[in-house]
Parts: C-alpha cells; structure tokens; sequence
C-alpha cells in the first residue's frame, strides 16, 4: 500500500531532520518546567495538570493511529470507502477521501493520518488533502463528539441544551457542504476515476499473512515517526497552555473580551459568567447556563444565544490546547497552521450563521 513506499522515500528523510525538532521540544519544556518553579505554582500541578493528561492524550493517539494502521493494513479501505462514495461524488472527491471522511466518525487523528499518507503517495493532490481535512471537522467531528456534549448538556441545560444542539448540527451540516461545493468547483471529476480505479487494485491483500505484516510495518511505522513527532508538539505546547491558565492569562482575557461585549440579546450576566465560563471549561459554562436559566436570569432564547457565543470564543482556545499539536506532528507545520487556521474560520462562521438566524426568526 501507499505506506510501503512512504516508508521507503520519505521516512529516512524524517527521521534525518527530527533532531532539530527534538531540541526544540526538549528546550522548550525545559524552559516552561523551569518557570513551573516560581512562586505560586505547586510541582503537584505539573503531576495531576500535565503529566497524566499528557499520559492520557498520547494513548488515545496511539489507539487513534492504531486504528488508521488496522484500516490500511487489513485491506479495508475500498469498504470504508464505499460508504461514503456516494457524498464523496457531489464534491469530485476520490475514495481515499472518502476513506478518511469515515474513519473520522471514529477518530480525528485517523482520519488525518490516511489523508496524509495519500497526499505524500500522490493518490490526491493538495488540494483536494485541505478539502477533506476541513469535511471531516463538519458532520464526523459533530458526530464524534456528540455523545460527550448530549450527556453533558442537555441534562444541564434542558430544552435550551436540545435547541443549541441542533443548531451546531445544522453547522456541521453547513461545513460539510461548503466544502461539497468547494469541491465541485476546485476539483476535477477525473481525479476522482483514477483515485478510485487505483484503489481497486491495492484495496484487497490477498494472503493473511500479509495483513498481519502490513499492519506490524504500519504500527511500527505510526508510533515511532508520527507519534513521536506528535509528542514533540503536544508536551510543549500543552504545558505552555497550562503554565498561561496558572498565571490568570486566560482570565485576563475573558475580562478584556467582557469589556468589548455589547450585545442587548441578553444580559451582562450571562456573557460573563456563561459564555467566559465554556472558553475554561464546557461542563462548567452548561452548568453555570443551567443555573441562570433555572434562576431566571437567562430566557430559554438568551440561554442558547450565551451557549453559541462561547462556542465561537471557545473555539481558538480549544484550538491551541487540543488540535495544534495533532495537525503539526501529523502534517508539516505549514501545513498543519493552514489547516487548523482554515477549519477554526469554517467552524466559527457556520456557528455564527445559525446563531444569527435564530435570533432573527425566534
């Protein structure tokens, strides 16, 4: 499969230029433990605050990436293509898109990871690689996490929790098809053909033996180069966000952001304490929401106003401390800045769309 040859021409090339990269994550956390030491910050919050999230996230990539290996190897990607071929059709988008656009229903950094090795193989352009990289953050992104965000707020929140669930679902729905008519546009239908036709010759593996080979080439291949180059992003950056948030950083800019806030759809309170409460944490924001709205400080409409408003402040915060590692350990850092900086604007409108339109009609 594509991932022989990867292996082949550009892993060497890799692991000849991650040096460099190594003495930049290891100076820089160096750097950012060291100023874990000033006063006012425990080295118990470098155990609970950075060492077991770190711990936990780079699992769930290892799982995450083993997931991607198991799909190449075992030969499926012709099948998981297939389920989405025939919405991968409306936007002149090939089945290795179609491949990722599945596997991102169960995992984001999969997802990238297929679309990845295809770009470097040559089966898509770049092109067409930035056009299914921003569908996987419509419709599989909202799916993948929607048994978190149902549990947690529709309990709190109530009717208002179901009203804002549907409208950043007709978001997701909103990206998904810009980027359908993105690729209607911009792609060619005869990409599409050959994509495809190639897929048909290597989407099978004739032998057992030879799945299980490709898949201990895959994982070996995946833990070493792309997990390794993941971590080298996430520790720095993640203790950095953690070193921010100790110094009232974040505070500081929720109180700046409240001082530019005028909107007369709903109270003061609610934009303070809801809305700057989802940019720290999003179980705290719906809880706070419950209780405003249990309280009558906040209407059910006001509610659902303050949820998607600290969706939208939330989201480049949620973007430094949780996707910027992902996209520049699995694509170039070019690369991974324009992705994450195109799928934040996508996402930010499509949410600002649907809030404006419920505002006016309701």
């Amino acid at each position: 499969m594509f991932a022989n040859r990867e292996s082949k021409k550009g892993l060497g090339k890799k692991r000849g230029t991650r040096w460099p990269l190594f003495l930049w994550s290891l100076t820089v956390s160096v750097i950012i433990l060291a100023l874990f030491a000033l006063p006012g910050v425990t080295w118990s919050l470098v155990v609970h605050r950075i060492l077991w999230p770190l711990v936990r996230l780079l699992f769930i990539m290892s799982v995450s990436l083993g997931l991607s290996a198991v799909v190449e190897g075992m030969g499926w990607s012709r099948f998981v293509a297939s389920l989405a071929r025939p919405i991968m059709r409306l936007g002149n988008l090939s089945d290795w898109s179609g491949t990722a656009f599945t596997t991102a229903f169960l995992s984001g950094v999969a997802a990238n990871t297929l679309l990845w090795n295809a770009y470097q193989d040559g089966k898509i352009s770049r092109r067409e690689m930035m056009l299914a990289s921003l569908m996987n953050l419509g419709l599989p992104s909202y799916v993948l996490h929607l048994p978190v965000t149902f549990a947690i707020i529709v309990p709190l929140v109530g009717s208002a929790g179901l009203i804002y669930m549907t409208l950043t679902f007709l978001a997701a729905v909103f990206r998904t098809l810009v980027v359908l008519v993105a690729g209607r546009l911009f792609l060619a239908r005869a990409q599409e053909s050959l994509a495809q036709g190639d897929m048909l010759q290597v989407g099978s593996v004739p032998d057992d033996r030879d799945k299980g080979q490709r898949i201990s080439h895959l994982l070996g291949l995946y833990l070493s180069d792309r997990l390794v180059r993941i971590a080298m992003y996430t520790v720095p950056i993640y203790m950095l966000v953690v070193l921010l948030q100790e110094w009232g950083f974040f505070t500081w800019l929720q109180g700046a952001a409240t001082s530019l806030i005028r909107l007369r759809a709903f109270p003061v309170e609610g934009i303070s304490v809801v809305v700057f409460s989802i940019v720290a944490e999003f179980t705290a924001g719906a809880a706070a929401a419950g209780a405003m709205l249990r309280e009558g400080v906040l209407t059910v409409k006001e509610t659902v106003l303050a949820l998607i408003m600290g969706n939208i402040i939330a989201t480049p915060v949620r973007a430094l401390r949780h996707q910027l590692p992902k996209y520049l350990g699995i694509y170039r850092p070019k690369t991974g800045i324009q992705l994450l900086l195109a799928g934040q604007a996508l996402r930010i409108i499509s949410v600002l769309l649907v809030g404006s339109i419920y505002y006016f009609l309701v």
